[in-house]
């Protein structure tokens, strides 16, 4: 692999697949956050299928007070003639968080539709966030 050249990898396309939302009508705006975060992937015709997934859980006096559950699918394939890194380690190390902010603003804009104050998630080390949970 040569450091000074790019990895010869593409993100041809994010996509929406799977979403789950409930909310109560009092949501408190003191409510813990849970977020649970998980990734997996797969290869179809030459195209590497990346899911991500999360949860977030807006928890008052020990009652659900809203929950979102959604799931985004990345597909990235090789750039023939310039390839410059595995793909399959790239996808491991680092197609979920290239997804991640379009989940972040999914969140953002699907909890402000809700009529709550909006789920702004910080930048986070996605990898470390994925082996935690």
């Amino acid at each position: 692999m040569d450091k000074n050249k790019q990895p010869g990898i593409s993100f041809d396309n994010i996509i929406l697949v799977k979403e789950n939302f409930w909310r109560d009508y009092d949501v408190p705006e003191d409510s813990k956050l849970d977020f649970q975060i998980g990734t997996g992937w797969d290869i179809k015709d030459n195209s590497y299928y990346v899911e991500l997934s999360s949860t977030i859980t807006l928890i008052s006096a020990d009652k659900e007070a809203l929950k979102l559950e959604n799931t985004f699918v990345g597909v990235f394939s090789v750039i023939k003639g310039s390839e410059n890194m595995n793909i399959e380690d790239y996808i491991r190390n680092n197609s979920a968080a290239l997804m991640f902010p379009y989940m972040r603003e999914h969140i953002a804009t699907i909890t402000q539709k809700s009529g709550i104050k909006p789920i702004l998630l910080p930048p986070v080390n996605i990898l470390a966030l994925i082996q935690q949970n």
